[in-house]
Parts: structure tokens; sequence; C-alpha cells
């Protein structure tokens, strides 16, 4: 019998770039949380976010320390 299952939609995350400083002009990142969970960035580390516009999505660069990276296949 065959799967005839639809996968997912793809979607993108939800990217929360965080300044906690008070009174700056000058936005300064201090947290950053990917899908509601809050990742630790090496401090100085720049945040890049593409521009944005009407015809492109916007994409997000950030340098983040990981506590455990895993690379596989997995079946569909």
């Amino acid at each position: 019998m065959t799967d005839t299952t639809k996968p997912e939609p793809r979607r993108g995350a939800d990217i929360e770039i965080i300044d906690r400083s008070s009174g700056d002009q000058v936005l300064i990142p201090s947290a950053v949380r990917i899908n509601g969970v809050t990742v630790p960035v090496p401090s100085g580390t720049s945040i890049k976010v593409s521009d944005i516009t009407d015809d492109d999505a916007v994409t997000v660069t950030v340098t983040m320390f990981a506590r455990r990276i895993t690379i596989h296949h997995e079946d569909a």
C-alpha cells in the first residue's frame, strides 16, 4: 500500500532579535529566539537581515553556539 499523506508545507522560522538595553537609539541584540527558543549567541556577533521587499523572502544570518549538530537522511 502506498503512503498518500502529503508532506507538510514548508514554512519559515520565527526569529526574534531582542534588545534588552534601555534608552539607546541603536539596536543592540542581547538575545535571539528561534521558534520561541532562546539560542546562545557569541558577544560581538553580527546579525544580518536581508532587505525586506515585496519580491523576495527575508533571510537572516546569525552565528550561534551549537550544543549538537546532526546531519542525516530521514525517510519521508
